[in-house]
C-alpha cells in the first residue's frame, strides 16, 4: 500500500485538525508515494525503535509522540533528534506521529482514560 493510503486511514480515525496548536502530528519523514508493507508502532521514535524497524523490514514507524516537536534550525547530526531522523532517512523509513489528535478524538486516548 502507498504510505498516503495509510496516513489517510489514520487521519480518518484521528483527523489532524484535532491536534493542539503546539503539536507536530502527521507525516514527519517520508514520501506519501512510498510503498509500505509493514509498520512499527511505538510510543516514541527512538534510535532503538528505528533500529528495530530496520531489523524487521518495517517501512514506517507510527509513533504517538513526534520525534520532531519544534522546527529544526539546522540538520548536521549534532542532536539526538537529528541523528534518529537521519538514520530513518538513510534506511528509507517513514515516520508518522499521531499525538494530540489521537488524544482529543472521541474514542481516543483521553476518552479511554476517562472510562477507566
Amino acid at each position: 500500500m502507498k504510505l498516503s493510503q495509510l496516513t489517510d486511514y489514520l487521519e480518518s480515525l484521528a483527523p489532524l485538525a484535532y491536534q493542539e496548536d503546539y503539536d507536530n502530528a502527521g507525516l514527519i519523514v517520508g514520501r506519501p508515494d512510498k510503498e509500505v508493507t509493514q509498520a512499527l508502532i511505538s510510543l516514541d521514535c527512538t534510535e532503538a525503535v528505528v533500529d528495530e524497524a530496520i531489523a524487521t523490514g518495517c517501512g514506517v514507524i507510527i509513533s504517538h509522540h513526534p520525534i520532531v516537536f519544534r522546527g529544526l534550525k539546522k540538520f548536521n547530526g549534532s542532536s539526538y533528534v537529528e541523528r534518529v531522523v537521519e538514520k530513518a532517512i538513510k534506511n528509507n523509513i517513514a515516520i508518522y506521529a499521531i499525538h494530540t489528535n489521537l488524544d482529543n478524538v472521541i474514542g481516543g486516548v483521553n476518552t479511554r482514560i476517562g472510562e477507566m
